[in-house]
């Protein structure tokens, strides 16, 4: 009996793998399809060459996993139940003794594992990626391309190591810095010493300071002698790292999770009006990838129905719950970020609301 079930666990995925599969192709070349008429003017205004092109929307697939992956599962969910139902496939795994909640247990896992999947694209590769899109469509039409790349003046304060840096000019793709001031306090708030470098570079997991003077300061704040020139020195007592500084230019939209969490610890200036917009972004980050999971959790009842009455209702439903959900995210985050709801609310609101729905549904059906 074991071994039945689990064959036809796999013969359900199979059966369900293969529309998802030919959906998410469908889905990704539609939405760079759409890209890039959006962008058509500027990538033909820029001389874009075709391997740049090719590499921005490799880059653009990881970025937009939160929409194209649910509306695939949902699909592919309706067209694989429709076709099992039209045949009489599901009455004949039923007569078999398994319920349909059980028999459907594999699609439900397979959407857990789509929403954790998304969740783990989004938290490495996803906000670097979109950001890298956005960039290279900045870039576009610009004399000096270099120019987005670029920015500057940066102040950076690292509170746990009391230790704050004036950035001159700070290049986001190579990590040189030019005119860089670092000042190192005690725990008191006494400046212990100072760093001033025309140069500065990242390079073996250390920054490298060029011409750099060094002035030190006793405990009074006074300085110890003249400034010390150097003309190359590891500054191996400094654990920031490039990442920090390209998170302080970033806009919140292209951070992780995690580095929005440690943007807000280490920002302690940020009034309260900032820091709710900047959580409402992190809860939001944290909730869109469940949708895979509630796309599954809609879609086995809707394509347990699907055959018996038309596959124009299935799609109309489908329709529904994508632009319903939306719209509801979209007012959950406007309500968020304005205040008016609490941070955590905005970001899981409308995730929470569509996945008891979906569970609601799938129970009642099941």
């Amino acid at each position: 009996m074991l071994a039945s079930v689990k064959l036809l666990d796999r013969y359900l995925l199979r059966r369900f793998f293969g529309p998802l599969m030919l959906c998410f192709a469908a889905f990704t070349i539609i939405y760079i399809v759409f890209d890039l008429f959006n962008n058509l003017s500027d990538f033909l205004q820029g001389h874009a060459s075709l391997p740049s092109l090719l590499l921005y929307y490799v880059q653009l697939i990881p970025a937009s996993l939160n929409y194209i992956v649910p509306v695939s599962l949902v699909l592919a969910i309706l067209w694989a139940l429709s076709e099992l139902t039209r045949h009489n496939e599901i009455t004949a795994m039923r007569a078999c003794g398994l319920s349909l909640g059980r028999l459907m247990l594999p699609l439900i896992l397979a959407g857990l594992a789509a929403s954790v999947l998304v969740l783990a694209v989004n938290e490495t590769v996803g906000s670097d990626a979109a950001y890298r899109t956005r960039q290279f469509v900045r870039a576009q039409g610009r004399t000096d391309r270099d120019d987005v790349h670029i920015a500057g003046p940066l102040p950076y304060h690292n509170p746990a190591e009391h230790r704050t840096w004036l950035i001159g000019r700070f290049h986001t793709l190579t990590f040189d810095m030019h005119h860089v001031q670092v000042v190192q306090q005690t725990p008191f708030g006494r400046d212990a010493w100072k760093a001033i470098a025309e140069e500065a570079s990242w390079a073996g997991g250390t920054w490298w300071f060029r011409n750099v003077r060094l002035q030190y300061y006793d405990e009074r704040g006074h300085p110890l002698g003249p400034p010390r020139i150097v003309a190359l020195r590891p500054m191996t007592e400094f654990t920031e790292t490039p990442r920090e500084f390209v998170n302080e230019i970033k806009d919140p939209e292209f951070l992780t999770a995690a580095e929005l969490l440690r943007f807000i610890r280490t920002h302690p200036q940020l009034d309260a009006r900032a820091v709710q917009r900047l959580r409402v972004t992190l809860h939001s980050r944290l909730a869109m990838p469940w949708g895979c999971l509630i796309a599954v959790l809609f879609g086995i009842p809707f394509g347990t129905t699907t055959a018996r009455k038309g596959a124009l209702r299935g799609i109309l439903l489908c329709l529904t719950l994508f632009f319903s959900s939306w719209a509801m995210v979209s007012l959950g985050l406007w309500a968020g970020k304005m205040g008016h709801i609490p941070a955590w609310l905005g970001g899981w609101g409308p995730t929470l609301l569509y996945l008891g729905a979906g569970l609601r549904l799938s129970l009642r059906d099941l």
